[in-house]
């Protein structure tokens, strides 16, 4: 059993390990995304300019690209390429479903442009549908890799780029994506056409664009960003006095804890979303049902407004590591009402996280997990309420001081770009002083928790406490310092450390009252499951 164990942790790899695919030869440096959405029908046309860097190899540019769509052509610096052919372009299936391939006509280290243009009905990524009120609406949902459903792209979020994007839309309508507004155009027969730039450097997962009839309520400027709330009007009034009623505090909170808020605006925007809330960079959509049910709560919103640092700003460089997103979320989101003054709601959180992860399908495997190939799945109690208490335990760890400044070292460190564990790891060694490495391969290379058997025994003035780890052995064992309180008989209450490791753990102390109770983790500071009985009752 415990050969299994090493054999476990040895397949799960390093902090560092990237198990996705990438494309070494080319850096996306910029989209321009021209899209227009027809007054009826789903059928969209687009015009797509990518500019790329040439780093090595002699290509060709691959792009993520789904073959539901007639290519109309395909232009690169001015000249018409041919389909088909070494010097023209392809449409094929690759080792990740559908590329369009256009061959490199540079050298390393030169910047190239090539324009796609196209038309076609979606079948993902961009739905062109009914709201839940009945109204027509477009609206992107790109998560985790289906920006390649209706436009062009390294549908990768290790390549990072700035974006611009061009909306011709029904003159009714409005438009929102990433970045800024730069204009609103009237065009022939009354269609406008929005145009957004975002720019700093984000994945594809959160390009998006959103389109209807929207009802927009100014926030105010906060952390020099604009923010406001678009919905669909019949929503408008329960959306601000509701989950948004403090949405302004959230990235004032955030600013002053992490920095300052890394975009050019914030919108919270109600859409058709599958997921509960998605954290675009600038532009958090979230689920037109929980809008029309008045389900949507403030929890939710901290969670994506806590995104926009890690997650958007800071991002994964491999999907194995995305507890640095949603783990992140799912600490700072519930940390927010801590924040404020209210720790019974950060604690009540933290507690809900401990009871969906120990009742979860994932316990039997670790946080980083490269057998995992189905992106879909890594959305789970490993990467979320885990990765939640990863971060607080490894707060309890450092103290707030080095954990914070850890913290804002690492997001300064890795703003607009990405990271794997190993970097977040090294950020928080050098600003606690100490090896991290066992803390963190712990809990985030081996599946599961410490399952305790707490027994202790008083014999004149020795108090005796054994600390027996049973948990499976395929979890492995855990190193860790238990705090226990004492509540003695003459009611004084003593708080002691107990270093556990190993399988079986004893601490001896010279006590002169014998305890009446004896705690394990009496604040919750662990993700652990404790039982504790005197040594007669085991």
């Amino acid at each position: 059993m415990i050969f299994a164990a090493a054999v476990l942790l040895q397949a799960a790899g390093s902090l560092a390990v990237v198990e996705d695919r990438v494309r070494p030869d080319q850096d996306i440096l910029h989209y321009h995304v021209a899209v227009t959405i027809p007054d009826a029908g789903r059928n969209i046309s687009g015009a797509v300019t990518v500019r790329y860097a040439v780093r090595s190899g002699r290509g060709p540019l691959v792009l993520d690209f789904d073959s539901v769509f007639v290519v109309d052509s395909v232009v690169a610096d001015g000249r018409r390429l041919s389909k088909g052919g070494g010097a023209g372009w392809r449409g094929m299936k690759g080792d990740e479903g559908w590329e369009l391939r256009t061959a490199h006509w540079g050298q390393p280290g030169d910047v190239l442009e090539v324009v796609v243009f196209y038309h076609g009905v979606p079948r993902d990524g961009l739905f062109v549908q009914d709201n839940v009120h009945g109204v027509r609406t477009a609206f992107a949902d790109n998560w985790p890799d289906r920006a390649r459903h209706w436009f062009p792209s390294e549908d990768h979020p290790s390549d990072k780029a700035t974006v611009s994007f061009e909306i011709e839309i029904p003159r009714t309508w409005r438009a929102i994506a990433n970045g800024a507004l730069r204009g609103v155009d009237t065009l022939a027969g009354g269609r406008t056409r929005w145009s957004w730039v975002s720019a700093r450097r984000i994945s594809t997962y959160t390009m998006v664009i959103g389109a209807g009839r929207l009802a927009v309520t100014d926030l105010g400027m906060v952390s020099a960003a604009p923010q406001s709330v678009w919905t669909f009007p019949e929503d408008s009034a329960y959306a601000v006095t509701g989950p948004f009623r403090r949405a302004r505090d959230m990235v004032d909170v955030y600013s002053r804890l992490i920095g300052p808020f890394p975009y050019e605006k914030l919108a919270h925007v109600q859409s058709p979303t599958r997921f509960g809330g998605m954290e675009n960079a600038s532009a958090i959509f979230y689920s037109e049902r929980a809008y029309a049910t008045r389900t949507l709560d403030e929890e939710t919103v901290a969670h994506e407004v806590a995104h926009q640092w890690f997650g958007d700003a800071v991002t994964e460089r491999d999907w194995h590591h995305l507890w640095l997103s949603e783990g992140f979320a799912s600490y700072l989101g519930p940390l927010y009402f801590e924040l404020v003054g209210e720790p019974a709601a950060f604690h009540a959180a933290m507690e809900r996280n401990r009871r969906v992860y120990m009742a979860s399908d994932v316990v039997d495997r670790p946080i980083i997990d490269p057998t995992e190939h189905q992106l879909t799945n890594l959305l789970n109690a490993n990467n979320y309420p885990k990765g939640a208490w990863v971060l607080h335990m490894l707060r309890g760890e450092l103290g707030d001081s080095a954990f914070f400044d850890g913290l804002r070292a690492y997001y300064a460190g890795y703003r607009d770009s990405t990271a794997l564990s190993a970097d977040f790891a090294a950020v928080m060694e050098r600003y606690s002083g100490k090896s991290l490495d066992t803390f963190f391969q712990q809990w985030l290379l081996q599946p599961g928790y410490p399952k305790l058997e707490v027994s202790w025994n008083y014999d004149d003035t020795t108090l005796t406490l054994e600390v027996e780890q049973t948990q499976p052995a395929k979890w492995g064992l855990f190193e860790l310092t238990l705090p226990v309180r004492l509540v003695l008989h003459n009611g004084e209450r003593l708080d002691i450390d107990v270093p556990v490791s190993g399988r079986r753990s004893v601490l001896k102390r010279e006590l002169t009252v014998m305890p009446k109770e004896v705690v394990a983790d009496p604040e919750g500071r662990l993700l652990v499951e404790a039982v504790v009985r005197p040594a007669a009752e085991r």
